[in-house]
């Protein structure tokens, strides 16, 4: 799915793209559905990534750097949510994203399991930043192995520093995502990295809730927000 047109496109190239997205989105194969919360976590791991932003301190840093940290709280805050309802699924997964020969636009930095604090700091130090940013082909990717968990409480949510480059655009993948069975819709989230939100109001208007983070502090913020308000709820 490399090299679509971002743009908006007319008549039957506009229908064809769709078309396409929603081939990839429909699931391989049927999985009995199940009580549970299954989330995708996918972080941009593009060059622009190695710029700096005002981290927790009021110090610059590296982008890639305060990503890792955030995630590392998110899997933290994951665990925590498994350790105290121990008689309801729960799986997570981390996904890395960015255009580069030979690899896919999206890698699993950890794939979807139960969340393991133990692996965490290992795993997260693997992310690098280098290429583009193909974020609508991550966010097929990321909503492919939410289908495969088979889990009711199914959520994406997408961290991203800038506006696609690669691939699929976003808002379209957004809008094959509401074309689908109710029971295969993920909830999406997307964060706006130090980059402006309302880039992604097309993206808002398919449907997915964005928010924006211009620094470490308002992008922990904003994710703990997320995981208290909209995805670690009680059933």
């Amino acid at each position: 799915c490399r090299r679509e047109s971002g743009g908006t496109g007319e008549g039957e190239t506009l229908g064809r793209t769709d078309r396409r997205i929603d081939e990839q989105l429909a699931p391989s194969s049927t999985v009995t559905a199940r009580e549970g919360l299954a989330a995708a976590i996918v972080i941009d791991v593009s060059g622009s990534m190695n710029e700096e932003v005002t981290d927790e301190n009021g110090r610059d840093e590296k982008k890639i750097e305060i990503a890792r940290r955030a995630a590392r709280d998110l899997i933290e805050q994951f665990a925590r949510y498994a350790d105290d309802h121990p008689n309801e699924p729960v799986l997570l997964g981390i996904y890395e994203f960015s255009e580069r020969n030979g690899v896919p636009d999206a890698r699993p930095v950890m794939a979807m399991a139960k969340p393991d604090r133990e692996r965490a700091v290992a795993a997260l130090r693997s992310m690098r930043a280098n290429g583009g940013t193909p974020i609508g082909n991550a966010m097929i990717a990321a909503k492919r192995e939410l289908d495969a968990t088979g889990l009711t409480r199914r959520h994406l949510l997408v961290v991203t520093d800038g506006e696609n480059t690669e691939g699929f655009a976003p808002e379209r993948v957004a809008a094959a995502m509401n074309r689908r069975p109710e029971a295969e819709r993920p909830s999406l989230y997307f964060v706006a990295f130090d980059v402006a939100a309302n880039r992604f109001d097309r993206v808002r208007d398919a449907g997915g809730l964005v928010l924006g983070a211009a620094n470490a502090k308002e992008l922990n913020s904003t994710l703990d927000s997320l995981l208290r308000g909209q995805i670690l709820l009680e059933k």
